[in-house]
């Protein structure tokens, strides 16, 4: 983790934290919209209050939006319960086993086969597992499909559970990241993401030369990332 250091522009507390790159980064963490930035290590103080400025009302925007959200509901992993699958919803069906375990699908219900007496968290592990599983199997066809049509290629993919990303690209070494969530999420929103952060491998930040780049490879981003923030 690099230097960190909060500073107060209007009311608004802001985290910056310099770390060994060349661009910096605007963040804001759920579930109140904390401010967050990442820096170049030598980037004068000024250059950053100067970023903050111009992105202000902005900020005050999403904060509001981010702060007027219902809060997420916590499963509980029990029949009855509401899970989704690839865009999909369905009704979840806690079945106790004494032989193995893991989950299939039955028309709208998602069988969840759990050792008996087991806690929340055992029951999200499986099904976390089989998110994690079909996240594998999609998630190389897809990155192979883009790579050839953008012409980069990445060296891995890891899966997580992320809070605030959906997926993260070190331009570095070329390992892309994607957030287990994804496999709740309809395909077209995995290939969004699979897309942009392929992208970053032309260009490191979310400028207009991005912005570009996106709009040539996938015309109809804007509302793909809109159904996937949805």
């Amino acid at each position: 983790m690099g230097k960190m250091k909060e500073i107060v522009m209007n009311d608004l507390p802001i985290v910056i934290e310099r770390k060994k790159i060349k661009n910096m980064y605007l963040r804001l963490l759920p579930p109140q919209g904390e401010v967050h930035i990442s820096a170049p290590e030598r980037m004068p103080e000024e250059e950053i209050r100067r970023f903050i400025l111009l992105k202000y009302d902005w900020i005050v925007k999403q904060q509001l939006r981010m702060r007027q959200r219902p809060e997420q509901k916590v499963l509980a992993y029990e029949s009855g319960e509401e899970v989704y699958y690839r865009g999909k919803k369905y009704t979840l069906q806690v079945i106790p086993s004494a032989g193995s375990m893991g989950v299939s699908l039955l028309g709208d219900n998602l069988i969840l086969r759990v050792k008996q007496n087991s806690s929340p968290e055992a029951r999200a592990k499986i099904l976390n597992l089989w998110y994690r599983e079909a996240l594998t199997e999609v998630i190389p066809e897809l990155l192979h499909k883009w790579e050839k049509v953008i012409g980069v290629k990445s060296s891995a993919f890891t899966i997580r559970d992320m809070k605030t990303r959906w997926g993260t690209c070190n331009i570095r070494t070329g390992k892309i990241c994607f957030n287990l969530q994804l496999a709740k999420k309809d395909r077209i929103c995995l290939e969004y993401v699979v897309v942009h952060e392929l992208v970053h491998l032309l260009e490191g930040s979310h400028n207009k030369v991005f912005k570009a780049y996106m709009d040539q490879f996938l015309p109809n981003w804007r509302t793909m990332k809109k159904e996937l923030n949805s």
